[in-house]
């Protein structure tokens, strides 16, 4: 089998970055009151506001900077070779021996909406699962549609057939 290369498009992470910028700049603007709650710390209710802003931005930068931080390391999103398969994380490539990539999950299509919507997801065995956006061990996953001249549906597909050619 030949070996396969799946970058990232470039302008996914420009976007990412874009929203991660926007949504903080929009946070100091528009709620002003949270800073000078902190600022100005009188009590406990001065902590409310200023709380749910920040779970918030963590929630927002999780979401949109996870995307910027798989990008970041090296632009590829997966890499497929005989017996193993290179899989994005935020710390790098992650190499994956065949044997422990149990398949993927049926993709969302990115059209039907939702939190999976357009999220390629291959399962593997505990031990190499990757640090997700809120910082628990999941399977690894990218977004198929950010991925040079492929969708969702043709990365699964391509990973499938990788895994039942047993010629390797």
């Amino acid at each position: 089998m030949n070996e396969e290369y799946f970058k990232f498009k470039e302008g996914v992470v420009l976007l990412n970055l874009v929203f991660v910028i926007m949504f903080g700049w929009l946070t100091l603007t528009l709620l002003p009151s949270a800073i000078e709650d902190l600022r100005n710390f009188q009590g406990v209710e001065d902590l409310y506001i200023s709380g749910f802003i920040v779970v918030l931005v963590w929630l927002i930068v999780s979401e949109f900077g996870y995307g910027l931080l798989l990008y970041l390391p090296s632009g590829t999103a997966l890499e497929l070779h005989d017996s193993h398969i290179r899989v994005c994380t935020i710390f790098g490539l992650k190499e994956i021996p065949r044997k422990a990539v149990k398949g993927c999950k049926n993709p969302v299509h990115r059209m039907t909406r939702g939190g999976k919507a357009g999220l390629v997801v291959i399962s593997v065995s505990p031990q190499y699962r990757v640090i997700g956006p809120y910082g628990f061990k999941i399977n690894p996953r990218f977004h198929g549609a950010s991925v040079v001249g492929e969708d969702e549906q043709s990365i699964v597909k391509k990973i499938r057939q990788w895994r039942k050619n047993k010629n390797c």
